[in-house]
């Protein structure tokens, strides 16, 4: 059994706890927490000592603990990582459709009970990514049982603890075990292909948690001239092809993206240029089609939280309502727009705030008519608000 002293937290923090969020504040101790190994296992109590179950140490950051345990006696082991894998992966084999059987996620951090990390399935391969310190005290232990339970190709891993910031050059995903990956893996989602690499050092060219926004995206796009700003790889490009729209344009500042698009065309049988691409700097272009009095019926927008094109500095969390007033001018009257968030730390007041006053500086009107989240591979506690980062709203424009 762990054992050890444990920390108290205020009646708040032990509140919230109880509902069943998975992380402990450093600011709702009583005491600092101090010489605990990163994934230590520890006992959290609130401040009458009633326990209220088991963490791991995260010994930087706003987060001090990561729970793992609601049982008054508990030991994180080997074979605690079995069973909560095998849940995890029964769930999804209770609810995925095989159509996304080479490109889904397998566990998705807390909401699988295994905090600060996630594993995709891509092709053959797996690809984890490691989001805190607290999950380096298990992950050499879980690296061993994805390999006997699941029998991947090879399993590359990705270290996310520092964010992504815009310029900063990442390394290449890292191999743990099994064969080296090739730079092509081709994977399937709903019938279309998609050319990933696992290797690559921040994504490796498919979100899989946009899934549901593809989905919609082409579910829309029959008969309409689709705008994709921030196109990536092009894969809502692609939806609104197969969608039947009479015309798609992918806007992104990296070429290679592009390209990348017309594999993935080529890969699911369409038309390798059935999506033109313009690359440089989204507001410029947008500019432009304005100046042209160029409109679009249904506009995709899905800008990173950092970015920087020729000194252009664009961030989630200050410029939405500019993007949405330059958006928002080339959308034809009575368009759509959708609008994809994926900044944890931008709350959705804020965000419909800044789209609300991006469409007004813009001389329009927005409302919003839908909105999707997470795919069920994502699954998120009640109480865990700052799980449910993915914001993608359906805007009418008029």
């Amino acid at each position: 059994m762990v054992r050890g002293r444990g920390v108290k937290v205020s009646h708040q923090a032990a509140r919230s706890l109880g509902a069943g969020h998975p992380w402990v504040f450093r600011d709702s101790l009583l005491r600092p927490l101090e010489g605990k190994e990163a994934g230590h296992a520890i006992q959290v109590c609130d401040e009458d000592g009633r326990p209220l179950g088991w963490g791991l140490v995260e010994p930087e950051g706003a987060i001090a603990v990561r729970m793992v345990s609601r049982d008054d006696q508990f030991e994180w082991s080997t074979q605690e990582l079995e069973e909560r894998l095998a849940t995890a992966l029964r769930y999804r084999d209770s609810r995925l459709s095989p159509q996304i059987a080479t490109s889904s996620r397998l566990i998705h951090g807390e909401g699988d009970g295994l905090p600060g990390l996630a594993v995709d399935r891509l092709g053959e391969f797996l690809l984890i990514y490691k989001y805190s310190r607290a999950a380096e005290g298990y992950l050499d232990q879980l690296v061993p049982v994805l390999d006997r339970v699941l029998s991947p190709a090879g399993i590359y891993m990705q270290d996310r603890v520092r964010g992504v910031v815009a310029d900063e050059r990442k390394p290449p995903a890292f191999h743990l075990k099994g064969k080296t990956a090739p730079p092509e893996i081709e994977v399937q989602e709903d019938g279309l292909s998609f050319i990933v690499d696992v290797t690559a050092p921040v994504s490796p060219g498919l979100f899989l948690d946009l899934r549901e926004g593809r989905r919609l995206a082409e579910g829309l796009a029959k008969g309409r001239r689709v705008l994709n700003l921030f196109s990536f790889t092009g894969s809502f490009g692609l939806r609104a092809v197969r969608g039947g729209a009479t015309r798609v344009v992918n806007v992104d500042a990296a070429a290679r993206s592009h390209a990348r698009c017309r594999q993935n065309l080529a890969a699911s049988g369409m038309d390798p240029e059935a999506c033109e691409g313009l690359t440089g700097d989204v507001f410029k272009f947008l500019e432009r089609m304005r100046q042209r009095d160029e409109q679009f019926d249904l506009v995709i927008v899905d800008p990173p939280p950092f970015s920087r094109v020729k000194g252009k500095v664009f961030s989630a969390m200050r410029d939405w309502e500019e993007l949405m007033a330059a958006t928002a001018r080339v959308v034809a009257p009575g368009g759509e727009l959708l609008a994809i968030s994926n900044a944890a730390k931008l709350a959705e007041e804020e965000l419909l705030s800044a789209m609300g006053r991006g469409a007004a500086t813009a001389g329009r009107s927005a409302r919003v008519i839908g909105e999707v989240g997470l795919p069920e591979d994502f699954p998120v506690p009640p109480a865990f608000g700052e799980g449910r980062y993915l914001k993608i709203k359906r805007l009418w424009i008029e």
